[in-house]
């Protein structure tokens, strides 16, 4: 019977600790969900104008490349219009760029958030094995 209540207790010491130590790391991970959450939103407002003034600009190619065929002045139009296009294309890669980097950096804050829980852990139990 005395072995049960000290196992008993072990546990129970044992299920404290692992919940202090797991409390800090799920609310820093939660509050990099978060974060990653604010900068898709963000991201995601930032592409909808791009992406309207992309399908605008590949309309405007088309009646340029339309009148190219009929009158010469109109190819001068066409080559400012692509410009204007490679320009726009740059704008979205840029943004995507920034995407792909925010999402890079979110497994790097999981990895630092679980390596800190793990160096938590073995801080306090190396703590009370000595204590």
């Amino acid at each position: 019977m005395l072995l049960l209540q000290i196992t008993s207790a072990v546990t129970a010491v044992t299920l404290v600790v692992l919940a202090m130590c797991l409390i800090p790391v799920l609310a820093e991970m939660k509050k990099a969900a978060v974060s990653l959450q604010e900068a898709t939103d963000s991201l995601q407002k930032e592409l909808k104008p791009l992406i309207s003034d992309l399908r605008e600009t590949i309309a405007d190619i088309q009646v340029v490349t339309s009148s190219a065929a009929a009158n010469a002045d109109g190819v001068n139009m066409l080559l400012s219009e692509l410009g204007h296009a490679g320009h726009n294309i740059r704008m979205i890669n840029k943004v995507l760029g920034i995407a792909t980097d925010v999402a890079r950096n979110s497994n790097v804050w999981l990895t630092g958030a679980k390596v800190a829980g793990k160096f938590i852990a073995d801080r306090i139990v190396r703590s009370k094995t000595r204590g």
